[in-house]
């Protein structure tokens, strides 16, 4: 999105948050293949800036890095084709940025002439989290990006929204970097399904919902769960608050990252004995926190959690007795 846009506008550089995937995940791409540069914009917060509890990108981070940009270069145009917004931030636990933020940013996007492109690779949980339509999370941008893989669960595969000019200079971005396969039709209908599937739409001419589709969870229904989980852990037991702490404290999405003062090695032991003990597996993945993180607050270990089809199904009961299983193995290792 920020190449289609730079190339329509004749600039190179495109501005997103420091904890965006294009950054950290992509091996610079953005630079080694098509020669872009990134205006880096960080959270401002007061006081400590290290992970967790680090907010999201919000307008006066916007606003204070074009004002800097245009500072350094001594240039009235800003020269920055594209500002990237993700939603939500996965790299901090799904932390949404403040919708009244979002439409400031748009109008600060526009006077300065430069594109608004939505990161939405979870957008159907941001959608959730704002209790607001797709539609209506999609107005303020001039071009979307949509994961299938993640939300609505298909094989693979995503879609690139825009303008009809947009699009077709995708096209042909796609194709120079090989992206045009033979045929997208298992992606297609597995992204099709999924969507029908998470969304509960096109149920049939009588649109009479079965009684799997009556139980299904929609995305605020994931939300809820996590909210009320990540509170029993947090309030009503003061056994797992002494382990671990939530990011952010109350989710935003269906997803939240948490931070455990013990080893990896220890976690997954607990973790381990857990299971074999009680049946119940608290968590799957945790990696451990290099030393070069800006991770403070005595954090060794942290770890990812989301609700889905799966899992909520789950009695908040059963999760409640696995944490304090897993906390009561904890402390009894330091």
């Amino acid at each position: 999105g920020a190449h289609t846009n730079a190339n329509l506008g004749g600039m190179s550089m495109f501005a997103c948050h420091d904890t965006s995937h294009l950054l950290l995940h992509e091996e610079d791409a953005y630079r080694e293949l098509l020669l872009m540069n990134p205006l880096v914009i960080p959270s401002h917060v007061s006081g400590d800036e290290s992970l967790p509890f680090r907010p999201p990108m919000r307008f006066n981070d916007v606003q204070t890095a074009f004002e800097s940009h245009r500072t350094q270069t001594q240039q009235t145009e800003l020269g920055v084709s594209t500002l990237i917004l993700e939603l939500p931030h996965r790299e901090l636990g799904g932390k949404l940025t403040p919708w009244q933020e979002v439409l400031e940013i748009g109008t600060l996007c526009r006077t300065e002439g430069v594109k608004f492109h939505c990161d939405g690779a979870r957008i159907f949980e941001a959608s959730a989290g704002y209790h607001k339509s797709l539609p209506e999370v999609t107005e303020p941008f001039d071009s979307v990006y949509i994961s299938f893989y993640k939300g609505i669960g298909a094989l693979s595969g995503a879609m690139l929204l825009g303008d009809a000019q947009f699009c077709s200079e995708a096209r042909t971005w796609l194709r120079r970097f090989g992206g045009n396969l033979y045929t997208l039709l298992p992606y297609a209908v597995s992204a099709w399904a999924g969507y029908r599937h998470k969304l509960g739409v096109d149920r049939g001419a009588d649109n009479i919902a079965s009684s799997d589709e009556c139980e299904r969870p929609t995305f605020r229904d994931k939300q809820e769960k996590m909210i009320r989980l990540v509170a029993m852990l947090s309030n009503e037991n003061p056994i797992v608050p002494n382990t671990l702490s939530f990011d952010p404290p109350v989710p935003q999405t269906c997803m939240v990252h948490g931070y455990l003062t013990s080893s990896l090695v220890d976690c997954e032991t607990s973790r381990d004995e857990v299971l074999k003990e009680l049946g119940i597996s608290v968590l799957s993945r945790m990696r451990s926190i290099e030393t070069d993180e800006k991770v403070d607050h005595g954090f060794r270990t942290k770890f990812e959690w989301a609700i889905g089809d799966g899992n909520y199904h789950i009695d908040d009961e059963v999760f409640l007795n696995g944490w304090k299983a897993f906390a009561n193995k904890l402390q009894s290792m330091d």
